[in-house]
């Protein structure tokens, strides 16, 4: 991948600032006419500056750098070397900083980049055969085993497995893959093996369009108008009206050229800079981390919140919700039953369950059975007793003493709630049930409504996950609305909408979020446990992972 021309520019900004920083020191030491001689590199270095207001006059613009060129110019005719020395040298720092934060982007594509699988195994009657990427083409047969990332875009032709989209849909929940359903690149096989027909391979993968989305989003993006070059639209002219009226009424060049330089190169050209690094910096103390001034600017516009969902209004891990037990069934054996049942399990649904069972059983003994009930559940015995753990087909074909509604209910609150629901029975009699989804974090309904009190006018998630899984987290945090099964091409699409509204930011912490973190008007990524990537577009970060921090 080529880098732009931008990320070679800090060598000439390097050189500059080395060299401006010899000849001031040199000041102190060196007799007068070399000093003199030195002082011609602040001259120098002040090209950029001078090229930079240029551009901005041809475009009739009067920006920060035309009022800084008049500054350096006023210095250099008065003697004042020394000012432009200094000037020089702060517009240069204040270059290479925004190098630094525009190119955020091009590291983000190479931490995404780092995910690519470099290898795959081809189907082959010997056995897999291990290929790089690169030499995958379209319709052969990919092996993918458990633990590994899948290599290209294909379609399930044999076996079924568990494969954790979230970096690619953003869908909380591992997802059941059997014959003929579509996998992605850069998911992760979870369980079980399986062989895929690729499809897109290559530049058509899901990770290389990923790295296409960013790069598009970020050459696209426009940047905000300054606060700076608003202030010097306005003020440039009337300070230089100031200077002439001055001389026209003294006659004395001297003063005019004083206010100049007073109202010009010594408070404009350094308070606005302090003033934005006290700001950044007070803002990193609590645990925010600003990318540049310019955001500062952003989010005062700010009138609509974009939010993911998983890992960003919810903690991004299975935990157990809902729990009934039948009357008359021992509460002890009914936590045994999923204890031993789940003991084992590789799915995250099923160790979130094993985690909450064991608070409530003393010991889990291994089952000295198990059987494995495909898309259904599991079946394990310890001792005399048989358990059943599973969803609402785990009880087709099996008598079950019990409501005969069970099965009904169950189905319905799966589907309603969004959430994954459990049936128990225990030697035969159904026993209760429990329900198990991602939890909203504690303090994302509160963080929302400060924002609506801030002036925000609209909170919206966007979210790979299904309509009922996001309208229940959306409902229960007081969202205005919610996209579901949206995949990060329709997150640029609808936030591009939503731009032409007004101002909007991006909250989010997944690699399926950085498209969109890097194309809103201000992303903000969820530092503590969201992905390189996700950090590296975006242009806030909350270190802590806590919204309190948002408003």
């Amino acid at each position: 991948m080529n880098r732009p021309a931008l990320l070679r520019q800090p060598r000439v900004d390097y050189l500059i600032l080395v060299l401006v920083g010899l000849a001031m020191a040199a000041d102190f030491f060196l007799p007068p006419g070399i000093r003199l001689f030195l002082f011609a590199v602040p001259l120098a270095g002040a090209v950029p500056t001078f090229a930079s207001a240029y551009r901005g006059l041809r475009r009739r613009q009067i920006n920060i750098e035309a009022f800084n060129s008049f500054a350096l110019v006023v210095s250099f005719a008065t003697g004042e070397i020394r000012s432009a020395a200094f000037i020089v040298l702060m517009l240069t720092s204040a270059r290479l900083l925004e190098f630094y934060t525009e190119s955020r982007a091009h590291r983000a594509i190479e931490e995404l980049l780092k995910l690519k699988p470099t290898k795959a195994f081809l189907d082959d009657p010997s056995g897999p055969r291990e290929v790089p990427v690169a030499d995958v083409r379209q319709g052969q047969i990919v092996v993918v085993r458990g633990g590994e990332r899948v290599p290209v875009d294909g379609i399930v032709v044999y076996g079924e497995s568990y494969v954790n989209e979230a970096p690619v849909t953003g869908e909380s929940r591992p997802v059941r893959k059997v014959l003929n359903d579509e996998v992605f690149s850069l998911t992760l096989n979870e369980s079980g093996v399986i062989k895929i027909r690729a499809v897109r391979v290559g530049k058509e993968s899901t990770v290389e369009r990923m790295v296409a989305l960013i790069e598009e989003a970020s050459r696209h993006k426009s940047r905000s108008e300054r606060l700076a070059d608003r202030f010097a639209a306005y003020f440039l002219p009337a300070i230089i009206f100031i200077s002439g009226a001055v001389y026209l009424l003294t006659r004395s060049l001297s003063s005019a050229i004083a206010i100049f330089l007073v109202a010009c190169a010594d408070d404009l050209a350094v308070a606005i800079p302090l003033a934005v690094t006290a700001t950044l910096r007070q803002a990193a103390q609590m645990g925010v981390i600003i990318k540049g001034g310019r955001w500062l600017d952003a989010l005062a516009d700010i009138r609509t919140f974009v939010f993911d969902k998983t890992g960003t209004l919810t903690y991004g891990t299975m935990s157990v919700r809902d729990v009934v037990i039948e009357p008359g069934i021992d509460e002890s054996k009914f936590w045994l039953a999923l204890a031993v049942s789940e003991k084992f399990s590789g799915h995250p649904v099923g160790r979130a369950v094993f985690r909450e069972a064991l608070t409530h059983c003393r010991t889990a003994p291994d089952p000295e059975r198990y059987e494995t009930v495909p898309g259904a559940g599991v079946i394990a015995w310890a001792g005399d007793d048989q358990f059943l753990v599973g969803n609402g087909k785990i009880l087709e074909g099996r008598p079950v003493e019990g409501p005969e509604a069970v099965l009904n209910d169950l189905r319905q609150a799966s589907e309603a709630s969004g959430k994954t629901a459990f049936v128990v029975v225990v030697n035969g009699r159904y026993a209760g049930r429990l329900t198990v989804a991602d939890v909203p974090r504690s303090e994302a309904a509160g963080s929302l409504r400060r924002l609506k009190k801030l002036g925000v006018e609209r909170n919206l998630m966007f979210t790979g996950d299904n309509a009922a899984v996001a309208g229940r987290v959306a409902k229960s945090l007081g969202l205005d609305d919610f996209r579901a099964a949206m995949s990060p091409e329709l997150k640029m699409r609808e936030l591009g909408t939503l731009r032409r509204r007004g101002r909007v930011a991006m909250v989010g912490d997944g690699i399926n979020d950085a498209p969109a973190l890097a194309a809103a008007d201000v992303g903000i990524a969820m530092g503590g446990g969201g992905t390189a990537v996700a950090v590296e577009a975006a242009d806030v970060v909350i270190l802590t992972d806590n919204l309190d921090r948002l408003p």
